[in-house]
């Protein structure tokens, strides 16, 4: 909380207007102002951080009577004043704390109380003397100021080596993607690094890394430009976007010297000021920005779970900026993508459906106010999804709070829905951000935009791919794609040699040239679901044949070496599911 305190000679004030749709209405006598004659001005910001009521009431009701002994004035004003601070709380903690303020002023003094979210006017005259102003910054303890605090190394220690990554068997006895992950070395999640933010072991960071590296040329080879922002920005600029409004309580706040920074829950206002930092004309449009970019959300920790759902994730994203007449075309060619990336990543339409998302027109907290936007945006996505005859369902109230969503959904193993990522079509932030064109007759016009993910969360991705395909992940996709096993300790120089000739090859391999029974080497080699595995005795080396086995380690096939390089790197090139 903040307050100026003003020693006046008098004050008067009147509200003129709601500045908060949520505030009560004015009584007849409140709508007349007030006035107070010798009395001590309380200007007063509540903040985000006074959510301790009690605390916070009595701090400031001890602060407001050392003025007022000072001053020698038995009357308050209390005097709701938001410009003091830019960290303001919700209207219900303000009006909460301003009434138990006022409540406990009036045991001990004379309280006039200016009305909460009105603009108002008001004159006054203030005192000369030196305690006449005042400002205070008003914290609960341990609020605002760091208490000193004692640090147990072998707690912390202990802490370090607690990795959490059980889960219960989903439907039909299927694995979840942290049972996998934990099996197969992908990823762990450490209580010391905290809930929501795994760890992606060198093996789950290639599965992530081909993933990108996929997304990025196909991009690239439709047109897109890749952009590089920061992970973070001032609130301003959410400000102006509506995030700050709608989405504040999901983003993590920071207190960077004094001004309020976000990490950022999304890419689109950093792609926007792109945008903006020169004018444009309708030869350049469509502009397609995108973006490999690492998000965070600050998610409740009942809802965290494996790679599903966390606090800190990478998104592929991009925004089409285009002129009002391409917008279907460009929707056309995002779901095209779409589709092309679902299916080298081996996604069916069995495993996943499209939900269109709509507004909720009595929700006026959630979406912009703008009917006619909503209902002629609504309108143009369903037309697209018509005309190309897709299947989708519909969902009012599950759109973006700026426009109308197409969702790809799916079951995890569990049977919990969820979304794999969206499109969207954007009326309202272009306008927001003041983003124009010049059009062909040389006149200022407005863009559109559409919010696309190709891939979605690269992380939630993986989980999905993996409870789907049960850590039987295709070649491309593999950490390791092909192990080599030495039979005996003289076949160990041929193991190492093959390896090179296969790395060489650009092939992700791994040796085992352990001397314990292979039965039970080519068994955890499986269960690690490599594609393939190779063993190497006395008889292939003599033949220079590979005894090549599929996951299972059950089918075996004779190649010569160039022969099997040949045949993986073609899965891999291909993609092969």
């Amino acid at each position: 909380m903040k307050i100026l305190t003003l020693h006046v000679d008098y004050i008067n004030f009147k509200p003129l207007k709601k500045a908060l749709k949520s505030v009560e209405e004015l009584s007849e006598k409140e709508k007349k102002g007030g006035s107070a004659k010798d009395a001590l001005v309380v200007l007063t910001a509540i903040e985000k951080i006074d959510d301790n009521v009690k605390e916070v009431t009595k701090k400031f009701i001890e602060a407001v009577k050392d003025v007022a002994s000072q001053v020698k004035t038995n009357n308050i004003v209390l005097y709701p004043y938001a410009h003091l601070s830019s960290n303001l709380a919700s209207p219900a903690l303000a009006t909460e704390v301003l009434n138990n303020v006022e409540k406990e002023l009036k045991k001990d003094f004379s309280v006039l109380k200016a009305p909460f979210g009105y603009y108002k006017e008001f004159e006054m005259k203030v005192k000369g003397h030196p305690l006449s102003e005042l400002s205070r910054e008003i914290r609960v303890e341990g609020e605002g100021k760091e208490k000193e605090e004692k640090i147990d190394t072998d707690e912390l220690l202990r802490k370090m080596t607690k990795v959490h990554m059980s889960a219960p068997k989903g439907e039909k006895g299927l694995k979840s993607n942290v049972e996998i992950g934990r099996d197969l070395d992908l990823y762990i999640v450490s209580e010391i690094v905290g809930k929501g933010l795994p760890l992606l072991t060198p093996k789950g960071t290639t599965i992530k890394r081909e993933i990108e590296r996929f997304v990025t040329d196909e991009e690239l080879k439709r047109g897109y430009l890749h952009t590089s922002t920061p992970v973070m920005a001032s609130s301003d600029l959410y400000k102006i976007s509506g995030h700050w409004q709608h989405y504040r309580d999901s983003m993590f706040v920071l207190d960077v010297r004094g001004d309020k920074f976000a990490l950022r829950p999304m890419t689109c206002p950093f792609q926007f000021i792109l945008y903006k930092s020169k004018p444009r004309s309708y030869k350049e449009l469509p502009i397609r920005y995108a973006e490999i970019a690492t998000l965070f959300r600050n998610e409740k920790t009942g809802e965290l779970r494996g790679l599903t759902r966390i606090r800190q994730f990478t998104l592929a994203d991009a925004h089409i900026i285009c002129a009002p007449e391409q917008i279907e075309e460009e929707f056309v060619q995002v779901l095209d993508l779409i589709k092309y990336v679902m299916n080298s990543l081996g996604v069916s339409d069995n495993d996943i459906w499209y939900r269109f998302s709509k507004w909720n027109p009595k929700d006026k907290e959630k979406y912009i106010d703008n009917p006619a936007a909503w209902e002629s945006s609504q309108k143009l996505m369903k037309k697209i999804l018509d005309k190309l005859k897709m299947k989708y369902i519909e969902a009012d109230g599950e759109a973006a709070f700026y426009g109308p969503k197409l969702d790809l959904q799916y079951k995890d193993v569990y049977g919990k829905e969820d979304t794999l990522f969206t499109v969207q079509i954007d009326f309202a932030l272009p306008e927001r951000y003041d983003m124009t064109y010049k059009d062909k007759n040389n006149k200022q016009a407005r863009p559109m935009v559409i919010h696309r993910s190709s891939t979605g969360a690269t992380e939630r991705m993986i989980a999905f791919l993996l409870e789907r395909n049960q850590g039987n992940l295709p070649v491309w996709l593999s950490p390791i794609q092909v192990k080599t096993l030495s039979l005996t300790e003289r076949n160990i120089d041929f193991v190492k040699k093959l390896n090179e000739q296969l790395v060489k090859e650009g092939i992700r391999t791994e040796i085992d040239i352990d001397e314990s029974p292979i039965s039970g080497r080519i068994r955890e080699a499986s269960l690690m679901k490599i594609p393939y595995l190779i063993v190497i005795g006395d008889k292939e080396e003599k033949e220079k044949k590979l005894a090549v086995r599929d996951r299972t380690g059950k089918n075996i096939v004779d190649y010569n070496t160039e022969e099997f390089i040949k045949k993986v790197k073609e899965e891999i090139k291909n993609r092969k599911s």
